[in-house]
């Protein structure tokens, strides 16, 4: 758990010390990289406004669940807060991750009520904010449909392991610039990824062409 919050952490800090580089970037290469830089701005923006979001919202279920759990009597109450807080980064299950551990020693220590009682307080906290209202604020954010955020955490958790849960949102949004976002063919991919800016592209202008004037005698 450590480790997967350390390397979110410094994920985080490196891509914030890189975006400080496109400032100037487009003065040195915008003629010919404009686009590109724009595409590379853009993923930096919606990756830390992701992690914001994310970071505020585990900030806000660890305080009420370690504090839920201090008064229900469940060991090390702060653990579990910590670990409530790193798995708020994975989509829409990182709850149940969160909530197996606290769950099975409240079952050891107090039994089949304790274990209850702290099943019922993370439906309540975690289903409300972590399910029905972080998933909207995230998709709006880094403008992911809820359908393919759920998908990101099972193909990426299949591909890298379970670090690919903690960052499965980053690197669809990657996959998305390096791939989707060039092709001016992939506009209706786009929209279905969450993109509403996306647009076919227009067709070519036709200029008129003139009418054959006739000779004159």
């Amino acid at each position: 758990m450590a480790g997967a919050f350390f390397f979110v952490l410094a994920y985080v800090i490196f891509m914030a010390a890189d975006a400080a580089r496109y400032s100037y970037a487009r003065g040195l290469f915008g003629a010919t990289r404009g686009a590109v830089i724009d595409r590379t701005v853009a993923f930096n923006d919606g990756v830390r406004r992701y992690f914001v979001v994310n970071a505020t919202f585990g900030a806000i279920v660890a305080a009420v669940d370690g504090f839920a759990l201090w008064l229900l009597g469940v060991p090390a109450p702060a653990v579990w807060a910590i670990l409530a807080f790193v798995t708020n980064f994975i989509p829409n299950i990182g709850f149940v991750l969160g909530l197996i551990p606290p769950a099975v020693l409240a079952l050891v220590v107090g039994g089949w009520p304790l274990a209850l009682a702290v099943v019922a307080v993370y439906c309540v906290v975690n289903v409300v904010l972590q399910v029905l209202v972080q998933p909207k604020f995230v998709a709006d954010t880094v403008n992911l449909s809820l359908t393919l955020s759920f998908a990101s955490v099972v193909f990426w958790t299949f591909v890298i392991g379970p670090l690919g849960a903690i960052l499965a949102i980053p690197l669809t949004l990657l996959v998305r610039a390096l791939v989707l976002e060039p092709d001016p063919g992939a506009g209706w991919l786009r929209w279905l990824s969450g993109d509403p800016a996306a647009r076919d592209p227009e067709p070519p202008a036709v200029e008129p062409v003139p009418d054959e004037v006739a000779p004159t005698a």
